[in-house]
């Protein structure tokens, strides 16, 4: 008696499990699903929810897959991409301080470091391509230089990382040779 009922309920789930693989395989292809006596009393009951559903999941899937459309949706949320810490520091999007106060580390070249009596002073090349003259505690947009060696110069960057401890880092930056600037 209990081998019967084992083997009548381990059918009834292998049929089960057939019929959910043919369903599964079926929509993959694009075929309609396989109807069963279940699913078909389900989708006669509620065939509109159903419709407006693979109504909305086909616009989904249509809507053209450029970087210009994507829009991420918090849904109450946190943003993953924001700072745990507070928010970063802006950057100013409009007019930049002119000369060396308006630019970035990144966007600067060293030229050359040139002794004189008050200590050691750096040339560098900015974005703009023209050349400065600059010291120790002379500020930079997002740093200021800390130290001056012959040949090169040691910038305090700002850092808003949540991972770090440090909220400064330090950047070295290494003259610029006349051979590499010409490649």
């Amino acid at each position: 008696m209990r081998i019967t009922r084992f083997v009548l309920s381990l059918i009834i789930v292998v049929a089960a499990m057939a019929t959910l693989f043919a369903q599964g395989t079926a929509q993959k292809k694009g075929a309609p699903p396989v109807p069963t006596a279940t699913a078909t009393a389900a989708t006669t009951a509620t065939s509109s929810p159903d419709q407006t559903m693979q109504h909305s999941l086909q616009e989904i899937v249509e809507e053209p897959s450029a970087p210009d459309t994507y829009h991420y949706d918090a849904q109450g949320r946190r943003d993953p991409f924001q700072s745990l810490i507070g928010p970063a520091p802006k950057l100013q999007t409009g007019a930049r301080p002119l000369g060396p106060p308006g630019f970035l580390i990144d966007e600067i070249k060293i030229q050359g470091v040139v002794k004189t009596r008050a200590g050691l002073v750096a040339m560098i090349n900015g974005p703009d391509n023209k050349s400065y003259l600059v010291k120790i505690g002379d500020k930079i947009l997002d740093g200021e230089i800390i130290r001056i060696t012959p040949n090169s110069i040691v910038f305090r960057q700002e850092v808003n990382d949540p991972t770090r401890i440090e909220r400064f880092r330090e950047v070295v930056k290494e003259i610029v040779s006349s051979e590499v600037q010409k490649k």
